[in-house]
């Protein structure tokens, strides 16, 4: 049986606006280590989200830039598939930031979600039931807290978030306007 190799997406260069495809590379590498307290995590969805951009960008932002030649930072979910950590037993699902790769060796701090319900598509996770879902949900109604019969507008409602806030506004009772961009 062949040993298993870890394909990574990596920033190869910094992107001069729209990011394109020569920004990347595809590399293999060996299957991570993993540490006490720590798990193994084999991916099965990875994200594509906007804010990816500004991760990649000269400019500053929310979180660390990623470096030329590091793995792309990247929300994923997957499986575990080894523990050193009591709390991650093999078999568990999570949602959290293991990069754009195969496998992720992972800790407590890089998972967002523990997933329980398993009557679902994994890839929810990654929309409407993961942080996308969540900045609208709680964003809409521990901020904004709509009545029924108030006039919501959604800036970017084509987005991730967006699109969320429109429906669960819908589902509030409010008249919802949704701007996608141009005039």
């Amino acid at each position: 049986m062949s040993k298993a190799v870890n394909r990574q997406v990596w920033l190869q260069s910094r992107p001069n606006g729209i990011p394109l495809a020569e920004n990347f590379a595809i590399r293999e590498g060996d299957v991570p280590e993993i540490a006490a307290g720590e798990f193994l995590v084999l991916n099965h969805y990875l994200s594509a989200d906007p804010a990816m951009r500004g991760w990649i960008t000269d400019s500053s932002n929310y979180w660390p830039q990623i470096q030329i030649g590091e793995t792309m930072r990247a929300f994923s979910v997957g499986e575990v598939i080894l523990s050193k950590n009591p709390k991650y037993a093999v078999g568990d699902l999570v949602m959290g930031i293991f990069g754009w790769q195969e496998y992720a060796a992972a800790g407590e701090k890089n998972v967002m979600v523990k997933i329980k319900e398993m009557d679902l598509p994994l890839s929810l996770y990654l929309g409407v039931l993961g942080l996308n879902g969540l900045t609208a949900y709680f964003g809409l109604l521990d901020v904004g807290q709509p009545k029924a019969g108030e006039s919501i507008i959604v800036s970017t409602a084509a987005g991730a978030v967006g699109s969320c806030v429109g429906q669960i506004a819908k589902l509030k009772g409010c008249r919802t306007i949704g701007i996608t961009g141009g005039p």
